[in-house]
C-alpha cells in the first residue's frame, strides 16, 4: 500500500506567491464578462481547469512519494552492499562511505567522511594509491591498485589513534581498490575488496579438491593400476564441488530455510563472495530466493529445491562410491 502524504504548507506558498505575483502585475489583469452567459461559461471554464490542476498536483505529490521511497531503498541497498564503496575527491578525500566500508576500516562513518583515504593506507603503499588516484583522474577507464589498510575490525580507539598520525599496527589488510571517475569530473567512485578473506576462502575451496585426489590416490594404490577406469572426475557436480555451495547445500537441507545473513554466519565467509556463490546455486536452480522488507530492511529468504536436494545426495553419493568402491 502507498503511502499518501499531505503539502498543505507547499500550497500554501505555492498560493502567496501566486497573489503576490497578480497584485505586481505580472499576470494579465482578469476581465469580468459583461453577459451572464459568458460569466457562466467563464466558471465552468475555471471550474473544469481547477480540477485538472489538482489531478496534476495529486499525481505529483505521488511521483514524489515514489522517488522518495525509491531513494531510501536504494540508500539502504547502497548501505548494505558486500562490498565497501567510496566516493572519493581528486586529493583523496572521503566525501561518501557505506557501512561496509566504515565496518572495513574500523571507524564510525562520521569520523570517516572528510578525511583522506590515504590516512588509512600504510605509508610504504601511498605513493602507489596516488599514482592510481591521478590515473582515474586523467582518464575515462577503471583503475586499481593494491595496498595495505588498518585491520579490519579493530576498535574505534585504535582506529582514532591511527587517524592521530601515531604509528600504524603491526598488521594490515591487503586490499584492492578499484576506482572510475564520475560523470562530473570531481569525483570517483571507488569500491574496496579485501583480498587476504578472498585467499583465504580460496584456500578452503581447494581443501575439498586435496581431499578428494588423495583418496582417489589412496584406491589406486590399494586397487592397483587396474583401478584407475574406475575413477571419474567429469561424475562429479561442478556446481556443488565448491566447499561454500557444497555447506550452503547442506546447511539448507537441514533447516529447509535461512536468511542470508545466517548462511553467512554458518559458511563463515564474505558477503561478496556468498553472493556470488548464491547466483550460481539459482541459476541452476538448486536453491530459491525470495525477498522481503522487515522493519524497512530488505530480508532475503533462501531454500534448497527438490532438484537440488536429489543434487546433492548423488554428489554425496559419488564421493562414496569413489572412496569405497
Amino acid at each position: 500500500m502507498k503511502k499518501k502524504r499531505t503539502h498543505s504548507s507547499d500550497i500554501d506558498v505555492l498560493r502567496h506567491k501566486a497573489e503576490a505575483m497578480l497584485k505586481l502585475g505580472l499576470k494579465n489583469k482578469l476581465t469580468i464578462p459583461e453577459s451572464k452567459e459568458e460569466m457562466q461559461r467563464v466558471v465552468h471554464e475555471l471550474a473544469v481547469y481547477q480540477i485538472e490542476l489538482e489531478m496534476q498536483q495529486e499525481e505529483l505529490l505521488q511521483t514524489r512519494l515514489d522517488l522518495e521511497e525509491s531513494l531510501e531503498s536504494y540508500s539502504e541497498l547502497y548501505d548494505f552492499a558486500p562490498l565497501a564503496y567510496l566516493t572519493l575527491d581528486s586529493k583523496g578525500k572521503i566525501r561518501k562511505a557505506n557501512l561496509t566500508a566504515t565496518q572495513l576500516l574500523g571507524i564510525d562513518r562520521s569520523c570517516l567522511v572528510g578525511n583522506r583515504l590515504g590516512m588509512f593506507i600504510y605509508s610504504e603503499d601511498i605513493p602507489v594509491f596516488n599514482a592510481m588516484l591521478d590515473r582515474v583522474f586523467s582518464s575515462k577507464g577503471h583503475e586499481y591498485c593494491e595496498v595495505a589498510i588498518l585491520v579490519a575490525g579493530t576498535p574505534a580507539s585504535s582506529a582514532d589513534t591511527f587517524l592521530s598520525g601515531a604509528a600504524a599496527p603491526e598488521h594490515g589488510h591487503k586490499v584492492r581498490i578499484v576506482a572510475v571517475q564520475s560523470s562530473n569530473g570531481s569525483e570517483c567512485r571507488a569500491v574496496i575488496s579485501d583480498l587476504s578473506t578472498q585467499k583465504h576462502d580460496e584456500k578452503e575451496e581447494a581443501i575439498p579438491q586435496k581431499l578428494l585426489i588423495h583418496d582417489g590416490m589412496t584406491k589406486l594404490q590399494r586397487k592397483g593400476a587396474g583401478a584407475v577406469s574406475d575413477f571419474n572426475h567429469n561424475l562429479l557436480d561442478k556446481v556443488i564441488h565448491s566447499r561454500i555451495r557444497f555447506a550452503v547445500l547442506s546447511y539448507l537441507y537441514s533447516v529447509n530455510e535461512a536468511t542470508f545473513v545466517d548462511i553467512r554466519e554458518k559458511v563463515r565467509t564474505t558477503d561478496g563472495n556468498l553472493s556470488v556463490h548464491m547466483r550460481i546455486l539459482e541459476s541452476t536452480e538448486y536453491i530459491s530466493c525470495d525477498k522481503d522488507f522487515q522493519a524497512r530492511k530488505p530480508q532475503t529468504i533462501y531454500r534448497i529445491t527438490p532438484r537440488g536436494r536429489d543434487a546433492l545426495v548423488n554428489y554425496k553419493n559419488c564421493l562414496l562410491s569413489f572412496a569405497v568402491g
